[in-house]
């Protein structure tokens, strides 16, 4: 590939909603924020992205001693891979909180180092850089190539394109019946025994009640069993399930407060429900402080309503939350 070949970015709906929702719930952490995708090459002139992970422990992503692992992300590929059975690692996403979409230093050295490396022959890489800023998010996408690394220039520009589900959709198991979408679902088998070994792993983590609604939905309020014990929150199956993703709420004044994550955004048939439940306590105890900011500013100009609802949502996680009974008080207060 010279300069001038320069693919065509493609992005699937469902990586695209997981990469909106992580700017949903990522702070600030360490100097890089952002992560691997995951995708392939569609013909010379096309690249897909499937999926993406993001910056953890255990990925190492946006560190200084950043290198790109196998036995680290193989778990992130092998969702992927749920997702499309092609989907490999394609490239790298950046969180920019500025409206300037140009890679600073850190992250073109860690494009370099990627492409670089010997255990994964890269022809080219995707960067998707996600600039936030004024309430606004734009996706930019580049291209990066070994003709650009070896003259150590900068990814180029190029078009990102959203594509539908079809084109990344792993394809059906040859003779298998698809799952019924009746109010009695859950009874198949295969459904049954797989809604047992999720309750089963639930428990070992959270204390679990089920319930069935009238609409035939499977229902799993989850509270943690070790820490933040008095956080609750609702994981609902229905018809589809699992090819389908669940629902996620919280239950707040009686009505729910439906919460996205990444898992959700990239579910795959096996994704599990745990990993989903610890997904968004991790989501919900680090929004905390950004939910109490958002409070005090809705005070600020007289928006009680939405200060009462995002305070709601705070003591829903951590009820001992310094100021925000008191700040709840008043925004109530104003409202009678």
């Amino acid at each position: 590939m010279n300069a001038q070949e320069i693919p065509t970015i493609l992005i699937s709906p469902k990586a695209r909603a997981a990469l909106a929702a992580e700017v949903d719930r990522t702070g600030v952490l360490g100097d890089l924020i952002g992560g691997l995708l995951f995708g392939y090459r569609l013909d010379e002139g096309q690249r897909l992205v499937v999926s993406s992970t993001r910056l953890t422990s255990d990925v190492g992503f946006g560190r200084r001693d950043f290198s790109l692992d196998q036995t680290r992300t193989s778990r992130q590929l092998d969702r992927a891979r749920g997702l499309d059975a092609k989907a490999n690692y394609c490239g790298v996403w950046y969180l920019h909180r500025t409206p300037n979409p140009e890679l600073i230093d850190e992250e073109w050295v860690q494009m370099q180092t990627l492409m670089e490396d010997p255990d994964f022959p890269f022809q080219d890489l995707v960067c998707l850089v996600l600039c936030f800023y004024g309430g606004a998010l734009n996706f930019h996408a580049f291209s990066f190539n070994r003709y650009h690394a070896a003259r150590g220039q900068a990814p180029a520009p190029t078009t990102l394109q959203d594509t539908d589900d079809q084109v990344a959709a792993p394809r059906p198991e040859a003779g298998r019946a698809p799952k019924p979408s009746t109010a009695h679902w859950y009874q198949d088998p295969a459904v049954a025994t797989r809604l047992n070994r999720e309750h089963q792993l639930l428990a070992q983590r959270y204390a679990v009640e089920p319930a069935l609604s009238p609409q035939g939905h499977i229902y799993y309020r989850l509270s943690p069993r070790q820490k933040y014990e008095q956080l609750s929150f609702y994981l609902s199956a229905g018809p589809g399930f699992p090819e389908a993703a669940p629902d996620v709420f919280l239950l707040i004044g009686g009505k729910p407060y439906r919460i996205s994550t990444p898992s959700l955004g990239n579910w795959a048939a096996g994704t599990g429900l745990v990993e989903v439940a610890d997904e968004l306590v991790e989501w919900l105890v680090f929004s905390v402080e950004e939910y109490m900011t958002e409070a005090k500013l809705a005070l600020d100009r007289g928006d009680h309503a939405s200060a009462q609802d995002l305070l709601t949502v705070v003591l829903a996680i951590d009820p001992r939350a310094p100021g925000a009974a008191r700040m709840l008080a008043r925004a109530q207060a104003a409202l009678n």
